[in-house]
């Protein structure tokens, strides 16, 4: 079976600290499959299938069909757990073979309250993630909608595979479903006959449009002064910056920059809008035709950034208006725009900004290109405006805390013959740590990545400041609302290649066990007792932190955190899995989960665990945040992480018992 991939956040999401160059990010919806499920509802044996249309004889050809018809359902909250609904049909009478499923029903939602629903028939192959065979989003309130397809590729149908319907963003308990005329008909085999692949239809896209001008005609202006672009890519004699910017699932590629070529900041409430002057082209041959105009996103990054990912803020999103040529576009900076940056970072002090290639539903296909350069940026100030100065975080150097790289040894889990290997990962140690001083003991946080990512993900560094969340760290530390605390950013899958990704994170419990947790005892000056361990991650690794630490390592952690986690199960079977598994008296000391409203991923599954884990009696301290209009994107896990620190790390309050 061909694996969907997965996207999104959910997809690699680089970033590169202080150079402010990257490529990835942004939510993404179409292409990924919902979790394997186990089904809530018991499995819908296939009635008699109809003579399809053109019966074949296997004995007389090499191509078989069989089409069924299936009663009509109705889906209503008795057949709903964790924000999910399934309804499954079995496809054990064709294991082995490499199936096609042309599917079709029609639906309809009653009662849906504030969200669309996401409707998708699937194949549970065995996989973490299944094969979409068709999906349609139904509006509220609506009349019967259509529902059809067929998987893309044929699927090597596993024993106990499934064929199944899934819903998610149910948010009433009223909620029904109504599906009726439902039909399938499975094919395997090949009459003999290839159908020729209809040649793709190419458009040839311009390449003079990316001329060079006059020496110093391009760059940056601040304050009638033009400086060139400072980025980490090479600036044509013009000053102008061109690249090549890739479709990736909604994590389309772009280039940041520093507002001044001295790296020092600006203030931006002394600004009230920028103007950029771009070209864009599509690449021929790499570019789908049916897509969207392009379009772009003005990222600005505040003075912790580390990057196109570290601790930016959107400021707007905006296409061409045609397919191809010269963009110019004034953006405004309005006074609510500069609130949400001081909110981000402390000021409204700006380091830099990106210009991100927009690929987040426009039709794309995954590796499509478009080339850019970036000829004008002007930030307009207004009248009589302040001078702009330097950000100070009012911190001395040995008020910091220091970032450093540390090796561990390991070995891939999911590969019962693989060898042990060394394996890099970040460290912060709080200002004042005292290798020598064996009598001051600290916590420690394991702090994981998403799907594709790696122990870079999060920003923290050993270069310029170090990212953002080490600047939550030391000021936090420093005013005293956060106690010291030892923080690691590990990568969570065994695999030192990357390879077998979804099986090698699948293991990260046995090293989170066997090897990291061991090598950070022995190595720092760490507390004992699993109260002063505390394990958090986003998207796949909020996750992990779920299924892998408070799963299988709650006796040695108890401090929990999901950011917009990917929880592929419902709640009741994973407290029935912890409860199975570990003594009542073993209790979850902390627990905290986030998810952005806006976040067509996983806030399906947020409000149900959120109710279960309020009242589920293993957890002791249980807080929960909603963050309005956030999407599977960095803005909710920075303010994530910024919560979890000041929740959990607070002296005779949660962690520390003096």
């Amino acid at each position: 079976m061909k694996k969907l991939k997965i996207v999104s956040a959910l997809a690699a999401l680089s970033m590169l600290a202080s150079v402010f160059v990257g490529c990835g990010g942004g939510p993404d919806d179409s292409g990924t499959s919902t979790p394997a499920p186990t089904p809530i509802v018991d499995p819908v044996d296939p009635v008699d299938p109809v003579d399809p249309v053109d019966p074949k004889d296997p004995e007389e050809s090499t191509l078989v069909t069989k089409e069924f018809t299936q009663p009509d359902l109705e889906l209503d909250s008795s057949k709903i757990q964790g924000g999910w609904a399934y309804v499954t049909y079995s496809l054990d009478d064709y294991a082995g073979k490499d199936v096609t499923i042309d599917f079709s029903c029609e639906m309809k939602v009653e009662n849906s309250g504030t969200k669309a629903q996401k409707l998708q028939w699937q194949v549970n192959n065995g996989g973490d993630y299944p094969e979409v065979v068709a999906r349609e989003f139904a509006p509220t309130e609506t009349d019967f909608v259509t529902v059809a397809g067929k998987n893309a590729t044929p699927i090597t149908v596993a024993s106990g595979a499934l064929l199944y319907l899934s819903t998610y963003q149910l948010d009433t308990d009223n909620l029904k479903i109504s599906v009726k005329n439902i039909k399938y008909t499975v094919s395997y085999g090949s009459n003999g006959t290839e159908e020729p692949e209809p040649e793709p239809e190419v458009i040839t896209y311009p390449t003079d449009i990316f001329t060079v001008g006059e020496a110093g005609s391009c760059g940056i202006t601040l304050r009638d002064t033009k400086e060139a672009f400072t980025s980490g890519i090479k600036t044509e004699t013009d000053g102008s910056v061109t690249w090549t910017a890739t479709a990736a699932g909604g994590g389309g590629g772009g280039v940041a920059f520093y507002v001044k070529a001295d790296k020092s900041e600006i203030n931006l409430a002394n600004y009230d809008s920028i103007d950029i002057e771009l070209v864009y082209s599509p690449v021929t041959g790499a570019w789908n035709p049916k897509a969207s105009k392009p379009g772009f996103c003005m990222r600005i990054l505040p003075w912790d950034s580390t990057g196109m990912f570290g601790g930016y803020e959107d400021l707007l999103y905006f296409d061409g208006e045609e397919d191809y040529g010269t963009l110019t576009k004034n953006i405004p900076i309005t006074a609510d725009f500069v609130e949400k940056i001081k909110k981000s970072a402390g000021e409204d002090s700006v380091l830099g900004f990106a210009i991100k290639f927009n690929d987040y539903n426009k039709g794309l296909t995954d590796g499509d290109q478009l080339k850019v350069q970036l000829k004008n940026v002007k930030f307009n100030a207004k009248a009589n405006a302040a001078a702009d100065k330097p950000y100070d975080d009012g911190l001395t150097d040995a008020e910091r805390g220091t970032v450093y790289s540390i090796e561990y040894a390991t070995q891939n889990y999911s590969d019962a013959n693989a060898e042990r290997y060394n394996k890099h990962a970040w460290v912060y140690l709080p200002a004042g740590y005292d290798a020598a001083d064996k009598d001051t003991k600290y916590p420690v946080f394991i702090l994981l990545h998403g799907y594709g990512q790696n122990e870079n993900t999060w920003g923290l560094s050993n270069k310029g400041r170090g990212g953002k969340i080490k600047g939550y760290m030391d000021k936090g530390m420093k005013d005293g609302t956060v106690e010291k605390f030892i923080l690691v950013c590990a990568t969570g899958v065994t695999d030192r290649n990357g390879n077998n990704f979804t099986n090698s994170f699948n293991k990260f419990g046995d090293e989170l066990r066997k090897d990291l947790i061991p090598y950070l005892r022995n190595t720092y000056n760490i507390a004992e007792g699993r109260d002063n361990v505390a394990l958090a991650g986003l998207s796949m690794g909020g996750g992990q932190t779920f299924n892998y630490g408070i799963g299988e390592c709650l006796d040695l952690i108890s401090n929990f955190a999901g950011f917009s986690g990917a929880l592929f199960s419902t709640a009741d079977e994973f407290t029935a899995g912890v409860e199975a598994k570990f003594d009542a008296d073993l209790k979850i000391h902390n627990l905290y989960m986030i998810c952005g409203d806006a976040d067509d991923l996983v806030y399906g599954s947020f409000p149900g665990y959120v109710e279960a884990m309020k009242k589920w009696d293993r957890v002791e301290n249980f807080e929960s945040y909603v963050f309005p209009g956030g999407t599977h994107d960095f803005p909710v896990w920075y303010y994530g992480f910024n919560d979890f620190i000041h929740m959990v790390f607070q002296k005779g309050v949660q962690l520390y018992n003096d």
